[in-house]
């Protein structure tokens, strides 16, 4: 593998982020397009049915990763990095049959328990509805693993195409338009679980095969250049570093979803609907962030395993501009423009608009950090992010149990907010005393000083005068949008424009 300067990294990480974010453009637009077929076929009761089975179904699949999936990135880089490319095929096999088998084992126990998990999660008239999701569900749990850890090696063997094709691409386009054909033809509501179910496992076959041929590709072109370690040590190096990650992306899947599950067994299905299909917006609106860190992770976990600490702060502080730049206009548009928005998914949902800005604003907050979580990782201190997910959890279930009864949708967003801001604060502290490196700088901030006077004060006027109907919205957008390419231009040396146009004439050049 060779080694690629600061500029070279930064060249990198912008080819791989701009073929990551067209990818988690057509991942949000998958989300939001099931997300808006489901809501209007099912309507809110049945709506909440089907995420809080959703919300199951990842909770158990991230379980089941083991954190293999991350272990994979991190010390796959890190070995091609120090011409260890003879230790792969181990790496590969110490990852995968472990958690082909928790997948497996886990599905079972999904199927078994069904009957009982669904009267513990719904209302009593969505109990027959929740118990045929779960079987159908079950699939889905058995290849969610191995899916998601062979797409992460494909990633640590130096390439973010085959992720971004089959996890943002096929998989999020091929389930809404499975369902809206369901909703055409009449079918029953069984369907729609299917047609998100059933894609994972075609989604896990070509996972397997494309890592199968990076794999090839890597150990044809780069050569082993030092002795690979024993087949004992890589497998004890893997889970030492993967097993601590493994629960705590256990934990971070519970944060995303754990409330979805709290709002039903508390206040109702139908809040739970409503919540789920608000608070979704929140995920789709990290599609700046999951581009950058599919592409920056090898690049760091390479970096940090030469001591490149400087090219790696700097390569970090780029990410973190561009990610504030692509990110928080579209969480103010939603802060600000939520009543309109939300009306999408049918007029019932409007009731979420200020659970929906009390998220946006922590997440703004929080994108001021950047990737700082994967820096964290890259570095090797998987245990140290186990302990903030570990505290995050506990102040969401804590929160939602004080605020939930009372406040319903608002106070579940107010608990998930707190524990965004906890999670990366705690990420923050440790990034920079922990490994001496800096997560936060001037450039990111800005950045979003520019943003939150273009979308921020412009959202806030017109919605004062106009109103946010449909022309106010199309309005605020065309405003904002125009002052803001304005205030980009201004920064583009911030922004360092030059990496991302010199990406761009890399790839045209392979192309060619």
């Amino acid at each position: 593998m060779t080694r690629p300067g600061p500029e070279g990294a930064l060249r990198e990480t912008a080819k791989g982020g701009a073929v990551g974010l067209l990818g988690t453009i057509i991942a949000a637009a998958g989300g939001f397009g099931l997300t808006v077929v489901v809501a209007r076929a099912l309507g809110p009761e049945r709506t909440g049915v089907f995420f809080i089975v959703v919300a199951l179904v990842m909770i158990i699949g991230e379980i089941t990763e083991l954190g293999a999936d991350t272990g994979l990135v991190r010390i796959a880089a890190a070995h091609r990095a120090l011409g260890r490319t003879g230790a792969l095929r181990d790496l590969l096999r110490a990852a995968l049959v472990p958690v082909a088998v928790s997948g497996l084992a886990a599905a079972a126990v999904l199927l078994l328990a069904a009957e009982p998990i669904a009267g513990l999660l719904v209302d009593e008239a969505g109990r027959d509805d929740a118990l045929l999701f779960l079987y159908l569900g079950g699939p889905a749990v058995a290849v969610w693993a191995l899916r998601n850890v062979a797409l992460a090696g494909t990633r640590g063997l130096g390439g973010v195409t085959a992720f971004t094709l089959v996890n943002n691409v096929a998989l999020p386009a091929a389930r809404p338009l499975l369902v809206l054909g369901c909703v055409v033809l009449g079918w029953p509501a069984w369907t729609v679980m299917a047609s998100w179910s059933l894609p994972a496992v075609l989604a896990a076959a070509a996972a397997l095969l494309l890592l199968w041929r990076a794999l090839r590709r890597v150990e044809e072109r780069e050569p082993a250049s030092a002795p690979a370690p024993a087949r004992a040590e890589t497998v004890r190096e893997f889970w030492a570093f993967s097993g601590p990650r493994g629960v705590a992306a256990a934990l971070e899947v519970g944060i995303v979803w754990l409330d979805v599950l709290i709002v039903g067994a508390l206040v109702s299905t139908r809040e739970a609907g409503l919540y789920a299909t608000t608070s979704r917006f929140v995920t789709t609106g990290t599609l700046v962030l999951a581009a950058t860190r599919i592409a920056i992770a090898p690049q760091l976990s390479a970096l940090l395993a030469r001591g490149e600490k400087a090219a790696a702060e700097r390569l970090n502080t780029v990410a973190t501009t561009w990610i504030v730049a692509g990110s928080w206009p579209l969480y103010l548009v939603l802060a600000v423009g939520g009543p309109f928005v939300l009306t999408l998914f049918g007029a019932e949902f409007a009731e979420g608009a200020t659970a929906l800005a009390v998220l946006c604003g922590a997440m703004l907050v929080a994108l001021l950090a950047g990737n700082v979580q994967t820096v964290l990782l890259m570095g090797g201190r998987s245990s140290w992010s186990l302990m903030n997910k570990a505290v995050a959890l506990g102040v969401m279930v804590v929160a939602d149990l004080l605020l939930v009864p009372s406040y319903g949708l608002v106070g579940a967003a107010v608990a998930w907010g707190l524990t965004i801001l906890v999670d990366n604060g705690l990420a923050v502290l440790q990034v920079r005393y922990g490994m001496g490196l800096r997560s936060v700088s001037g450039g990111p901030l800005l950045v979003a000083a520019g943003a939150l006077l273009c979308f921020g004060a412009t959202g806030v006027t017109i919605r004062g005068t106009v109103g946010m109907t449909g022309q106010g919205f199309l309005l605020y957008c065309a405003v904002a949008t125009a002052a803001y390419a304005g205030v980009l231009f201004v920064l583009r040396g911030v922004l360092h424009l030059d990496a991302l146009s010199g990406a761009v004439r890399d790839r045209r050049g392979t192309k060619g």
